[in-house]
């Protein structure tokens, strides 16, 4: 039943053949690369040395060490045992708190529940205006179909999605097209461990991205093209690095973990009487006294258990600590039992540095700026940032990386839609590569920090502007003229953007059209 294909067909036969199309983007520059190749490559020296292998593989390995650089799931057999550990590892509240509070900081919702929106911004620098502004709109169109398709404007899913990313490293879904082959209408979410790459060579002898998913199991495996397919990493292939977000909180919080439950045992231990018992045996053979020493033991004893799951502690199979007890002992001839307390005094419970310790390393592993933590004092937030150290300009870089990674469930769908619109635009790598999603962002302390920056070079450029030279005019004279061009300052120290520079200039023409206009007009209306 699932995708609703018999299972013995060529599902390529079905897909329309702009889909098929789309699935050779950026093949060509690929296999000439591949072609002209000569070294062996990393993964092609790992995986291609264990004897005779198909042309398709072999081009395969050679591909993921020029164009694929995602980690895949597929080849890392231990990786479900991994997740599964993740998972639950990820349900601990202080790891909770951490994820949370980074996909917070990486989807942030606006009034309209959009959490980003196309960039389209560049496009313009390679078409002429009218095909540019056709196509930027057809964008916007696109985008909102398919931000729909993912349901994601009537839910948070992306939220959740961008949570479920850090603590698994992977995410894969199919991107469904209607009967044409011409629309998007849909999304399915797929195991990434059950999808493998690879590629399949054609009649004409190139090759065209796939995808075979459950490939040991014949009632389920589906040949998928790469245009139905898309697919995240955390980590990179040929890269050093784990394969989630969360992997790197292991250490840190089960050294905190043991700390904190070793502190409350031995602080349960220590809270009570410990009481020295003498039993007299009298004249009772060996084995008997045993006998009598076991029974005292099991009526006496205590098993303290503590659960490190949920924190619950148990004595006897109790929940509760008992304070005092009363013993009751028989008396034989005249002989007692002699009972002496030790170490009723206690430990010093206020010692908390050990785990402040572990804490600490704990927060330095998540990223996280430390007042993120300060639970203490949390009205103590200035916006006074001139003091500010680095630690909030790495978390806002950090988490522009992960956002890199998450807007290819994006971006993927929306490239193939257009391409499928405009099959000129295909084969146009400028085009693509201008095409990009922005974020909404509320990180308040990059922000603020910015503007600080952009505040000092103003006032250095204003600086710089004030130093002249003597230099004689037209008539003779000497006179003081700034030395430095104020654009050349303005480009060399404000570090703007060619995109920004052209969107000043279009707004700085506009303005000097709309101030002659009225000029123009007003001349017009004295005349009169």
């Amino acid at each position: 039943m699932a995708g609703f294909v018999e299972s013995g067909g060529n599902i390529f036969s079905s897909l329309g053949k702009g889909i098929r199309k789309l699935a050779n983007l950026g093949m060509d520059y690929d296999d000439m690369v591949i072609k002209q190749s000569r070294a062996v490559g990393v993964t092609e020296a790992e995986f291609g040395n264990t004897g005779y292998l198909p042309q398709e593989f072999l081009y395969s390995l050679a591909m993921s060490d020029i164009g694929q650089k995602k980690f895949i799931a597929y080849f890392e057999k231990d990786y479900k045992s991994r997740r599964d550990y993740l998972r639950r590892f990820a349900m601990n509240g202080e790891i909770d708190y951490i994820v949370e509070t980074i996909a917070d900081e990486g989807i942030v919702y606006d009034e309209k529940n959009y959490f980003c929106l196309p960039d389209t911004s560049t496009m313009g620098e390679f078409l002429d205006d009218e095909k540019s502004k056709e196509i930027k709109e057809s964008v916007d169109q696109m985008f909102k179909k398919i931000y729909n398709n993912f349901q994601f404007k009537e839910s948070h899913d992306a939220w959740h999605y961008f949570k479920k990313f850090l603590i698994d490293g992977f995410l894969a879904f199919e991107i469904v097209y209607d009967k044409s082959g011409k629309e998007i209408i849909g999304f399915k979410e797929l195991d990434a461990l059950s999808l493998r790459p690879g590629v399949e060579k054609m009649d004409d002898g190139t090759f065209k991205k796939t995808w075979v998913q459950y490939e040991d199991v014949p009632s389920l495996k589906r040949d998928l093209l790469d245009s139905q397919i898309i697919y995240l990493s955390y980590a990179k292939g040929n890269f050093i690095g784990r394969l989630s977000y969360v992997e790197r909180l292991v250490r840190s919080f089960n050294l905190l973990r043991i700390m904190e439950n070793s502190r409350i045992i031995w602080n349960v231990m220590n809270s009570s009487y410990r009481l020295k018992m003498v039993v007299p045996i009298g004249t009772k053979s060996p084995q008997k006294a045993k006998e009598s020493l076991g029974e005292m033991l099991n009526i006496y004893k205590e098993d303290i258990s503590l659960d490190f799951d949920s924190g619950e502690l148990t004595i006897n199979g109790k929940p509760t600590m008992q304070f005092y007890k009363n013993y009751l002992f028989p008396s034989k001839n005249g002989e007692q039992p002699d009972i002496e307390v030790m170490g009723g005094e206690g430990p010093d419970l206020s010692d908390t540095d050990a785990l402040k310790y572990f804490y600490d390393k704990l927060r330095q592993d998540s990223k996280i700026p430390y007042n993120r933590f300060d639970f203490d004092s949390p009205g103590q937030a200035s916006l006074d940032f001139s003091g500010m150290d680095r630690d909030e300009i790495r978390f806002g870089k950090f988490v522009a990386r992960l956002r890199q990674m998450f807007q290819e469930l994006l971006l993927k769908p929306l490239w193939l839609q257009l391409a499928l619109k405009y099959p000129e635009l295909a084969q146009d790598h400028l085009v693509k590569s201008n095409l990009s999603i922005k974020f909404n962002a509320d990180n308040i302390f990059e922000e603020a920090k910015q503007m600080d920056i952009n505040e000092k070079r103003a006032n250095f450029i204003q600086t710089m502007q004030g130093i002249t030279v003597p230099e004689m005019d037209d008539t003779g004279m000497m006179n003081d003229v700034p030395y430095f061009n104020a654009k050349f300052l303005i480009t060399k120290y404000m570090k703007l953007s060619p995109a920004d520079i052209r969107i000043n200039q279009n707004m700085v023409d506009k303005q000097k059209e709309a101030d002659e206009k009225k000029k123009k007009e007003g001349g017009d209306d004295m005349d009169l």
